[in-house]
């Protein structure tokens, strides 16, 4: 039986894979800020939004789990509205990108040669101006869809760039866009667009269930490769200029002075 830490487990996808995993018998801990977790779940609350948090948060997971096999990043918000976070960081950009790169680095110790990360984001599927290197807190013209097209795009380069960034690991990196899922994400966005999108969704989205099952098969029937990209289990293709890896180097810096502040 393995080890599993999904953060944002506790509603959606990650809840419905940590239900899954923990039926299996499998030992499960979802990160998140609910206080409760599905059955036969462990609960580590946290705020991933934060490098102190996140740090927390790692440090919590390291003291319970002495090898975390599979690694779940999920969490990530719909902010309608620009958010600072107590580091000065846009909170998109936080929660779905730095609170990764924090979390992995962090983890190294606990995760053996035959880990598994997947990390829920982009996969060069999000259209919109990428990444504002000059001005990644989004201080000009913050808009919703700019600030997960940022996140979205950095969470795919930090899977690009993690066998350089590690080239002694053998770890295997998923990166996994589940596309279009009923997960409530109308909640977030709010208003009438909000309630229009969930709407959609009930009619032509897929299900949290079965939406998780594509995670679960990478968890346990892992890739081969140190790196794959997936939309809805259909492959990506990793030589896309979305996952450069001069690009991917020069984002794990600028990670490196984020979380070293």
């Amino acid at each position: 039986m393995a080890n599993a830490v999904i953060t944002g487990g506790t509603n959606g996808i990650g809840k419905a894979l940590a239900a899954r995993l923990a039926s299996e018998g499998h030992r499960v801990a979802v990160v998140g800020r609910s206080p409760t977790a599905p059955k036969g779940v462990e609960l580590i609350r946290g705020d991933l939004s934060t490098v102190a948090g996140t740090t927390a948060v790692a440090d919590e997971v390291a003291a319970r789990f002495d090898v975390v096999d599979h690694l779940v990043l999920g969490a990530g918000r719909f902010n309608p509205r620009r958010v600072v976070t107590a580091d000065d960081l846009e909170h998109t950009f936080a929660l779905h990108a730095v609170s990764r790169f924090l979390l992995v680095e962090r983890l190294l110790p606990a995760l053996p040669t035959t880990a598994v990360v997947v990390s829920v984001c982009g996969v060069a599927g999000l259209r919109g101006p990428g990444i504002q290197w000059n001005d990644l807190a989004l201080t000009s013209k913050y808009r919703p869809f700019r600030a997960v097209s940022q996140a979205a795009r950095a969470a795919d380069l930090l899977g690009a760039g993690f066998a350089d960034r590690h080239p002694n690991s053998a770890i295997r990196y998923v990166l996994h866009n589940p596309m279009f899922v009923n997960s409530g994400l109308g909640t977030q966005v709010g208003g009438l667009r909000g309630k229009a999108l969930d709407a959609v969704a009930r009619l032509f989205a897929r299900n949290v269930t079965d939406a998780a099952a594509q995670v679960h098969q990478f968890l346990t029937n892992p890739p081969t490769t140190p790196l794959t990209a997936s939309r809805a289990g259909t492959p990506i293709n990793l030589n896309r200029p979305e996952f450069d890896q001069t690009t991917a180097a020069h984002l794990y810096t600028v990670m490196d002075s984020i979380t070293a502040r």
